[in-house]
């Protein structure tokens, strides 16, 4: 009797231990739930996405142009005296080292008799490096700008000390916030329009949004964030230099275009 009872007791022992690693194993085997809608920044890293349906991705674009806040005008100059002073053994001359704000003075007048104020210029020299000429102008139009470049350019050739080595500029606006969350709505919808007829191509329903990235930009910072600045070389004699202003271009309208490009993710059935 004790040998049938240890024998049985046994059977249920066994049998229960098969149905616990059947149920280890069915909870192992379950998927985890996923985010339906992940949204990353860009330089974020993604989690690895566990897709359990037919997707399909694509990229939209968007952008939006305004008529820039402020423009900023750079005019990096030389002097005419650097360039026929005698070369020394071991021994360097910056540019810069005969330019005064005395020697800029005529520049800022001419600046002050076409109509800008006092508080729009901004010298700054140094006796390391060229001197600046830095203008401010607000709500600016292309004549504006231009006449700004002229009256510069007419009061350094008049100069017997100075002469122009580049002319820099920059256009931004007062808030960026306004004008990048439009830039990603039109680039959100451009991803829609996309995806429509190629659902149909694959004869397909779009399902729901799976995955939405913002991609990075490509081109250099001034060019693909708010505050774009644009323009063409004025000047050989202009070395490059990170902190400059991008090259004046006479024919550009003072505006600031914000860009967007996002991914999307959408399910299909």
């Amino acid at each position: 009797m004790s040998n049938v009872l240890t024998r049985s007791c046994c059977f249920i022992l066994l049998l229960l231990g098969s149905w616990t690693l059947v149920a280890q194993r069915g909870q192992a085997e379950t998927p985890k739930k996923t985010n339906p809608l992940l949204l990353l920044q860009p330089g974020a890293t993604p989690s690895p996405l566990v897709l359990t349906q037919r997707a399909l991705t694509v990229v939209g674009q968007g952008q939006v142009t305004v008529p820039a806040d402020r423009a900023i005008l750079e005019f990096q100059l030389g002097s005419r005296n650097s360039l026929s002073a005698p070369e020394l053994p071991g021994v360097s001359l910056p540019s810069a080292s005969t330019v005064t704000p005395e020697t800029l003075q005529p520049l800022v007048t001419a600046l002050k008799e076409a109509g800008v104020k006092a508080d729009q210029i901004e010298l700054q020299t140094s006796p390391l490096e060229s001197p600046h000429l830095l203008v401010t102008l607000l709500k600016p139009t292309r004549e504006q700008v231009q006449k700004v470049v002229m009256t510069v350019n007419q009061a350094v050739t008049r100069s017997q000390q100075l002469f122009l080595q580049s002319i820099g500029a920059a256009y931004s606006v007062k808030s960026c916030q306004p004008l990048e969350q439009s830039a990603q709505r039109l680039a959100l919808a451009d991803a829609r329009r996309q995806m429509t007829p190629l659902a149909q191509a694959l004869r397909m329903q779009v399902g729901e949004i799976l995955l939405v990235t913002v991609l990075p930009l490509q081109g250099a910072a001034s060019s693909v964030g708010c505050g774009s600045k644009v323009g063409v070389s004025s000047s050989l004699l202009a070395t490059p230099d990170e902190t400059a202003l991008p090259p004046y271009n006479a024919a550009a309208v003072p505006e600031v275009k914000v860009r967007s490009q996002i991914s999307v993710t959408y399910g299909m059935q």
